[in-house]
């Protein structure tokens, strides 16, 4: 009987586990040729957080609004350097950000599910039509 009690606590351990992992798996955004914004909606709860990489060119300019009834929840940009922005400015190098959605401290003891949408919106340079 105990050996059953360690297998099924395993089980359910290893669940909890996959599920997390599964939940925080970084994903992949791009903007369709000609499109300067992309929308991506996502949910996450407690200690859980959304990983997103969307490519970026050195001077682009590009911004990020994060949309959701739960106010506990926030974002991080990672740059392709290394380095973290509060706030957006000119791209100072290539390469893929890294946006982190996730609840503070306080949205993570309340382990109430935020529903969300990310708006990322890039500047673009108005063109002539080619004729």
């Amino acid at each position: 009987m105990r050996k059953v009690f360690i297998l099924f606590s395993l089980i359910i351990a290893f669940a909890a586990f996959s599920n997390n992992v599964a939940a925080q798996k970084k994903q992949r955004i791009g903007l369709p040729e000609g499109v300067d914004s992309v929308q991506v909606k996502g949910k996450i709860s407690g200690k859980q957080y959304a990983l997103y990489e969307i490519w970026v060119e050195k001077g682009d300019v590009w911004e990020v609004k994060l949309d959701s009834a739960n106010s506990y929840i926030g974002y991080t940009v990672k740059g392709a350097n290394g380095n973290r922005y509060d706030f957006l400015e000119p791209a100072p190098t290539s390469g893929y950000y890294t946006i982190r959605v996730e609840l503070n401290s306080t949205g993570a003891k309340l382990k109430k599910s935020a529903n969300f949408t990310l708006d990322i919106k890039f500047e673009m340079e108005k063109s002539s039509p080619v004729s």
